[in-house]
């Protein structure tokens, strides 16, 4: 990937209409909510809690720093805690920024190989390795529910659209496991399939050199497979613990939030709602679920709040989850992809 290619008009359209949608959905909450004095609310919520909402979101960039490191210290691919953590909010800023969080690795793996000299194919097989560990941590939040059902003994009835969304999010979950499974078992036969298309639809001095392209990242792929030896477990380990931890930390920040705003609702109640939540959006394609995240913590939330902290609730929760990546992150691409290219500019005249 060039720098060129990358759109940076696309991304502005994206952030604008993720932006547009949220404050459509929150303007026509307010409406049906008679929220108008929801501001009061706002400025009740006492400052403690919106620091320790600032720390639970920096405290997941970091453990997804870490995660980076520790994954490229499996392919012994040395890279600075500096680095990990340009890759970590780059990454956060690019999946906010595209449908289905899609943008986030592949602007990982370009940043690899542009900047550490990472061939494509092992930054392929140690960001997959981090996916799958990642993977492994959401199914096991998500099979934990009948748990906190059953030990905690609360109830939380889920109207029929709700467990419809709950059932498409893990159909979707699972499409996506046997993806990753596919990918990391039959890497080869996958790569060959590919190139048989590519042979098919590009010229041939052009298909030759994109399968050779494939041969060698595959090969570079499979000798990453291959270096996971039992020594290794450890590190794996440390991986999956980094990652629960990250997930513990964006469960608890509605629950911050919502002690923020007053509600002494349980936390498991809370968690077990958060869940919910995160599983039932998982398939909606505007950029950060917008639009239907804010209507389904109206949904799903109220139960904690009266109407008008629910609203504060909601731009509170979006504004850390997911605008903060952007907010944040935008520095980090404009320091690698625009202020690094000045610099390089200038040097050449």
């Amino acid at each position: 990937m060039e720098e060129k290619k990358i759109n940076f008009k696309s991304i502005g359209r994206n952030i604008l209409i993720s932006f547009s949608l949220t404050i459509l959905v929150v303007f026509v909450l307010i409406i049906l909510f008679k929220g108008g004095n929801f501001l009061d609310a706002f400025f009740e919520i006492k400052p403690l809690y919106l620091i320790i909402s600032f720390a639970l979101v920096g405290l997941s960039w970091l453990l997804e720093a870490f995660q980076i490191l520790y994954c490229a210290k499996l392919l012994s691919i040395n890279l600075s805690k500096r680095e990990a953590i340009n890759l970590a909010l780059i990454g956060n800023f690019f999946s906010a920024v595209t449908p289905f969080a899609t943008g986030g690795q592949p602007l990982q793996m370009y940043l690899l190989n542009k900047n550490s000299n990472v061939e494509y194919g092992e930054s392929a097989f140690f960001l997959l390795v981090k996916e799958i560990i990642a993977f492994i941590v959401r199914i096991s939040l998500i099979i934990a529910i009948p748990i906190f059902i059953t030990f905690f003994k609360f109830e939380y009835t889920l109207p029929k659209g709700v467990n419809l969304a709950i059932d498409i999010g893990l159909i979707v979950y699972l499409l996506i496991s046997i993806l990753i499974v596919l990918a990391l078992f039959q890497t080869r036969k996958i790569a060959d399939f590919i190139k048989k298309i590519i042979t098919k639809i590009l010229p041939l001095k052009i298909s030759t050199k994109v399968n050779e392209e494939i041969d060698k990242n595959v090969h570079l792929f499979e000798e990453g497979k291959r270096s996971l030896d039992k020594s290794k477990i450890n590190v794996l380990l440390l991986i999956f613990f980094l990652n629960l931890i990250q997930w513990l930390s964006s469960l608890f920040l509605p629950v911050v939030l919502l002690r923020g705003l007053g509600s002494n609702s349980p936390i498991f109640s809370i968690i077990f709602v958060t869940i919910v939540f995160l599983i039932s959006v998982v398939y909606i394609p505007t950029p950060g679920t917008s639009g239907a995240a804010e209507i389904g913590i109206a949904f799903l939330f109220s139960a904690f709040l009266p109407r008008q902290p629910l609203i504060v609730f909601i731009l509170l929760w979006r504004f850390f989850y997911y605008y903060l990546n952007i907010i944040i992150g935008s520095f980090f691409v404009f320091k690698e992809f625009i202020s690094k290219r000045k610099k390089e500019k200038k040097k050449n005249l």
